[in-house]
């Protein structure tokens, strides 16, 4: 979207007081852990306004040149485009051009050793990532009830639960994977199909008396980057809170990763944090302006509480595992989010968020001796790997997800 059309800032109703006392023990806890005050400027308050009322116009311009096409064309020279490269195409549109011009420009800043770095630490943590993922990242999400709203309308966790978080997943584990960001690996070409997926459902919604202005842009820049943090200083801080222990050199390298990840996904470089204590900052400013849950948020907070349930079969022992490891995933969900979050999440209550801080020193003696005895860290790192390259086939077939990120052909409401 231009300037010329853009809504005007006061259109907004979804951004939260960041003044609210609420705020208060929050903003002195980020004070002590940046050594400075993150709270918004008047400035910065109106840069965070401009930015949810903004898409991705390189990736939207894409996705109207399909329209002009026919049926399939435009995702068949995207293919193309990234299987083969752009010079593959014969005299390739316009709209092409820029957005590979964009994507296949190299950051200066891009540094390939910290993103092995965070390639080995994402797998090293095991499940532990993926219970962190979906149940803070993932979760927490669903608190703005109108950042949340994209979910909602296009049925993507509500109706399709386990095939859509197997379908993140994917995107995850391509980007997380050892040189999976190089420009003919399976990480750079799922960061730029997932970002042709929001851009085709941003068009989808702005085309539908349906979406309300009022919420910001669909799947906006504000928003698209606090999906970033939620796989960055999120995803790290959930790890922390059950005793993993990262050096300061791990962590800036996760965020340098996911940096590089929002670059490709068409997050505005001028938002994307450069470091952990700018990733820490840009959080704070997240949490400050969020918008108030709503039914939606329950909704959406139910039905990822009972995505478990729906990966049982017929066994009774596979229905009471899995019984207790939806228990067990709505413990660490109340246990990091908070009783009123999880009350707004419609998550019952339940003992189980006290098994999660009594395991922190089992799981801390286990990191002092991964950190005392590297052969230790590297074997955990390749049990990562293995897992990665058994497991997660079982799932597509199981739940038959699309791994090349189409978006659906109609709106769920």
């Amino acid at each position: 979207m231009t300037s010329a059309t853009q809504p005007s800032l006061n259109i907004l109703t979804r951004v939260g007081d960041p003044n609210r006392p609420a705020m208060r023990w929050g903003r002195r806890a980020f004070r002590w852990v940046l050594g400075s005050d993150p709270h918004p400027s008047s400035g910065q308050l109106t840069e965070i306004r401009r930015h949810m009322l903004m898409g991705d116009a390189r990736a939207d311009a894409v996705v109207a040149l399909y329209k002009t096409l026919p049926a399939g064309q435009g995702r068949k020279l995207v293919d193309q485009a990234l299987e083969k490269g752009l010079h593959s195409l014969t005299n390739p549109p316009a709209e092409l051009v820029a957005l590979f011009e964009q994507i296949d420009h190299e950051p200066i800043w891009l540094d390939r050793e910290k993103l092995n770095l965070a390639c080995d630490v994402s797998r090293r943590v095991g499940l532990s990532g993926e219970l962190v993922l979906r149940n803070l990242s993932l979760m927490g999400g669903y608190l703005g009830g109108a950042a949340a709203k994209p979910l909602v309308f296009t049925g993507q966790l509500d109706r399709m639960t386990p095939r859509r978080l197997v379908e993140t997943s994917k995107f995850w584990m391509d980007v997380t994977t050892r040189g999976g960001l190089e420009h003919n690996a399976p990480g750079f070409k799922s960061a730029v199909r997932v970002r042709l997926m929001h851009a085709q459902v941003r068009a989808m919604l702005l085309e539908s008396d349906k979406w309300d202005m009022a919420w910001g842009h669909p799947l906006n820049q504000w928003d698209s980057m606090a999906t970033i943090l939620e796989f960055s200083v999120i995803f790290m801080s959930g790890l922390r809170s059950i005793g993993f222990i990262f050096s300061k050199r791990e962590r800036e390298a996760v965020v340098h990763l996911w940096r590089y990840v929002g670059y490709l996904m068409g997050v505005e470089e001028r938002i994307l944090p450069t470091c952990e204590a700018d990733a820490m900052r840009a959080l704070y400013q997240v949490i400050a302006t969020i918008c108030d849950s709503d039914e939606d948020t329950r909704q959406l907070g139910q039905s990822l509480a009972d995505a478990p349930l729906k990966f049982a079969d017929d066994r009774w022992t596979s229905q009471r595992l899995t019984q207790l490891e939806r228990t067990l995933r709505i413990g660490y969900s109340r246990y990091v989010l908070g009783d009123t979050a999880g009350d707004a999440l419609g998550l019952p209550r339940t003992a189980a968020k006290y098994f999660w801080p009594a395991q922190i020193p089992l799981r801390l003696s286990a990191e002092l001796l991964r950190i005392a005895l590297p052969p230790v860290n590297k074997a955990l790192v390749k049990r990562g790997e293995n897992a990665v390259r058994t497991q997660f086939p079982q799932l597509v077939k199981q739940t038959s997800a699309d791994t090349s990120f189409t978006p659906v052909s109609r709106l769920a409401r």
